[in-house]
C-alpha cells in the first residue's frame, strides 16, 4: 500500500487534512478538531518515513565511484518519481531472481550526497539503470519504467561477460 504514497503526496494529504480540521473548528467551535491536528501530523510523519527509501549502500565511495567486484545493477531513483514507484515490483523481482549473481545498488537522487554520482554517471532522468560487468565496466544503461524482459536480458548479458 505504501509504495503508491510518496513524500510529496503525503505532505499534500497532511496539509489538506489540517486545513479541513481548522475549517471544521471554525465552523463548529469544537476543540476536538484542534486536538486532531497533532494526531494527523504524527500519522503523516510516520507515512513519510515509511515511504522514504533507505540510505545508499555503504559500497559507494566518497569520490563518486562504486566498488564493483561482481556484476552490478545501479538504480538511480527518486522517492517522488512515479516511474520509480511503478518500477519497484520489477526491480524487486530481479533482485530475488539474481540475488546470488548480481549486486543491486539503489541511489536516491534527492540526497545531496548523491550529486557526485549523478554527475559522474551523467544521470539525467529517473529511474536510470546502469549495469556494470564484474570488471567495473559499464555495459549498458536505460532510463524509464523497468520492464521485466529488457531488464532480465540486460542482467543476463552482464552475468555472461
Amino acid at each position: 500500500m505504501f509504495q503508491i504514497i510518496n513524500q510529496n503526496s503525503a505532505l499534500i494529504l497532511i496539509a489538506l487534512f489540517i486545513i479541513a480540521m481548522v475549517t471544521l473548528f471554525f465552523k463548529t467551535k469544537s476543540l476536538a478538531f484542534i486536538f486532531l491536528i497533532p494526531i494527523i501530523a504524527f500519522a503523516g510523519y510516520s507515512i513519510i518515513n515509511i515511504a522514504s527509501p533507505g540510505k545508499e549502500s555503504v559500497d559507494i565511495k566518497a569520490a563518486g565511484f562504486f566498488i564493483i567486484d561482481q556484476p552490478t545493477v545501479v538504480e538511480f531513483m527518486s522517492p517522488s518519481c512515479m516511474a520509480c514507484i511503478y518500477s519497484r515490483p520489477t526491480v524487486s523481482a530481479m533482485k530475488k531472481l539474481y540475488s546470488d549473481e548480481v549486486k543491486f545498488i539503489t541511489v536516491n537522487v534527492k540526497d545531496t550526497e548523491s550529486m557526485d554520482l549523478i554527475k559522474k554517471y551523467n544521470v539525467r532522468s529517473t529511474p536510470t539503470f546502469i549495469m556494470f560487468s564484474s570488471e567495473g565496466i559499464e555495459k549498458t544503461r536505460f532510463s524509464g519504467l523497468a520492464r521485466s524482459k529488457i531488464m532480465q536480458s540486460n542482467i543476463e548479458m552482464i552475468i555472461e561477460n
